[in-house]
């Protein structure tokens, strides 16, 4: 049967919600369950069909570049298919990779140095000081809003001592960037919320983070960092001009300078 994207939608809109009516302990069963549903009716989401692993990835290699460092291990969280933890094993002592969602099938050809473990989108049970780096891209804005700061806290508990953090999430300003982009002006996908600089910033403050950095640039050139606090004023202007705030939605340079990667330093 060929992919309907507002049959897509629906039935993500469905799912999403009642992941967002679950409790705590509910959520640790009902991650796995609803994106599994997702990608069993459309397997084609896994791989991103319509794109390149040079779109997929190319990108996310120039940032991750600075990070390279064969004595150190990267973790993973929401690695999907697998395709970036296979591309960076070489330059990393040890790849551990979190995914929910056992239906995704993974990449042929895995590295030695690989581990994948699937998960339920909470618990994770590694040893406290266990990584140097832990990689989340697209994986923040997807997570029930009562689980956020856990979940940080648990990324410093599971880092070494100046241990860095990525984390790579969608801007409101420029969404929504869920599959109800097509269809409503908010996020009522699997988009469990959609942030800003200064939220990001302050939700990483407040859970033990502290360099924190963002980065922003084009896939072909490359990524450096700029203040944040210049970045957080930008986006308050925005906010105040409804003119801009449209633009921005189709603006690649709005989403090349609001599509938040952020890089913190455990305190």
């Amino acid at each position: 049967m060929a992919y309907n994207k507002f049959e897509h939608f629906q039935l993500e809109r469905k799912l999403a919600n009642e992941l967002r009516a679950t409790t705590p302990e509910q959520r640790k069963t009902m991650y796995g369950k609803v994106y599994n549903v997702l990608f069993s009716t459309f397997p084609e989401l896994a791989h991103n069909l319509d794109s390149t692993e040079d779109d997929r990835i190319g990108w996310q290699l120039k940032l991750a570049k600075r990070l390279y460092d064969k004595n150190k291990i990267f973790m993973e969280i929401g690695a999907g298919d697998c395709i970036l933890s296979k591309a960076l094993a070489p330059h990393f002592k040890k790849i551990v990779a979190y995914e929910v969602a056992e239906s995704i099938p993974f990449i042929e050809g895995k590295p030695d140095n690989f581990e994948l473990k699937i998960f339920n989108g909470v618990d994770m049970h590694e040893q406290p000081g266990a990584v140097d780096i832990i990689y989340s891209n697209q994986v923040f804005e997807h997570l029930h809003i009562d689980d956020t700061e856990p979940l940080l806290k648990a990324y410093h508990t599971y880092l070494t001592p100046n241990g860095t953090l990525v984390i790579i999430t969608p801007h409101r300003l420029t969404g929504p960037h869920d599959i109800s982009r097509d269809f409503t002006k908010e996020a009522e996908g699997f988009h469990m919320k959609e942030y800003n600089y200064k939220e990001m910033r302050d939700l990483l403050e407040a859970n033990g983070f502290t360099k924190i950095k963002a980065y922003i640039g084009y896939s072909k050139w490359g990524y450096f960092s700029v203040n944040m606090s210049f970045l957080i004023f930008l986006e308050n202007t925005c906010k105040r001009f409804k003119f801009l705030r449209k633009r921005m939605k189709t603006s690649s340079m709005a989403f090349n300078l609001f599509g938040m990667k952020i890089m913190a330093t455990k305190k």
